[in-house]
């Protein structure tokens, strides 16, 4: 089944966003063209298609095996995609997400970069190339440093023009300490701090096609922004800052335009004030507890639950996924585009985590509109 939500604009510009899960097939070509005919068919209903397509993110059982598949299934398709090892947690081959946005024109920079125009901004997604360097702490620089060359050349920067980024992390277990300290580095060098700001972001175990590769991230950045368009979100009396355990990341950020705002809920998990888990082995309530938090990082900035448009949900334990889709059901909206993915999150102790996109039509009347 394609679970569906949009928003429209009161001048037309919509935005739409879609999530299926394969059925099971004779094999993973099978399941593929399946899911995306499905997906395209219910697209096309909304008006959609590979035209208005910004982001098509795929979760892969598999990734090493599969990836190519899907790329020659994909072949010809322009559409920015995104490939993760990530499971699905109910044992399906492939998990899709996407998002459409129109009107807005799109043009392949590279194999691993898009531009989309809309009338009064322009905005980037960006995945890093294949790895020359080693260890994470390495890869995670040569990422960083990749996306600032990019935006360069286009007249950006990443402390000012990167919205949010993706880090997966394979091994995350052992790997995520390298992300971790490159990240801090770079963020120092840029000027970046606790006293500034972050970039919101998760980090989350998914592994790339290639096996050297243990870091790979992809961006979202929009150019044309004044300053203070983007608003970070926070609700420290529920969730600390992460400087305070020595990560660097926004929990959240708000983009504002003059006709709606964009929110981007960093990974959340089940983490009270001090920074520290909340309820170590009991996932129900851990769940309960990382939508509390969610829920208090939308307050913060005029959004809410009824807001959300996806959800992404990461697991340590595909045998969680019943009861935590049981607890997401009881408060998330009805019918909302959502995955759940076998992906470890960066504390052992974490069984569960969940980012989101939501947005609803809070402008700023002195900000241009996104078209």
């Amino acid at each position: 089944m394609v679970l569906h939500s949009g928003f429209e604009a009161e001048n037309g510009c919509c935005e739409h966003f879609f999530s299926a899960v394969s059925h099971p097939g004779y094999d993973f070509a099978d399941e593929a063209e399946s899911v995306l005919s499905e997906y395209d068919h219910q697209a096309a209903e909304y008006g959609c298609s590979v035209r208005t397509e910004f982001l098509l993110r795929f979760h892969l059982s598999d990734v090493a095996n599969q990836a190519p598949v899907l790329r020659r299934i994909l072949a010809g398709r322009s559409s920015f995609v995104s490939i993760v090892g990530q499971p699905p947690a109910d044992g399906a081959r492939l998990a899709l997400e996407a998002w459409h946005m129109a009107p807005m024109e799109k043009e392949a920079l590279s194999d691993h970069a898009f531009r989309f125009r809309f009338r009064h901004y322009e905005a980037f997604l960006v995945e890093g190339r294949n790895p020359d360097s080693k260890g994470s702490f390495s890869q995670t620089a040569d990422e960083f440093l990749a996306l600032e060359k990019m935006l360069a050349v286009h007249g950006g920067r990443v402390a000012d023009n990167t919205v949010r980024t993706w880090l997966y992390c394979r091994d995350v277990d052992n790997n995520y300490a390298g992300l971790v300290q490159a990240r801090n580095e770079y963020f120092a060098k840029i000027g970046l701090t606790r006293d500034t700001h972050f970039i919101a972001s998760t980090g989350i175990e998914g592994q790339s096609e290639v096996p050297s590769r243990l870091v790979t991230m992809d961006s979202l950045n929009f150019t044309g922004l004044e300053p203070g368009q983007m608003m970070y979100l926070s609700a420290p009396e529920m969730l600390s800052p992460t400087a305070i355990y020595g990560v660097s990341f926004e929990r959240g950020v708000r983009l504002v335009f003059g006709d709606r705002s964009h929110y981007y809920v960093s990974g959340t998990a089940s983490i009270d004030k001090g920074g520290n888990v909340v309820y170590p082995g009991d996932v129900r309530r851990q769940t309960v507890r990382l939508l509390e938090n969610v829920e208090a990082l939308l307050h913060s900035s005029d959004g809410s639950f009824s807001d959300l448009k996806c959800a992404t949900v990461y697991l340590r334990d595909s045998a969680d996924a019943a009861a935590v889709r049981a607890e997401l059901e009881c408060r998330l909206p009805a019918g909302l585009p959502l995955v759940i993915l076998r992906a470890p999150v960066c504390r052992t102790a974490w069984l569960v985590e969940m980012e989101a996109v939501g947005i609803n039509s809070c402008g700023r009347s002195s900000l241009k509109s996104l078209n």
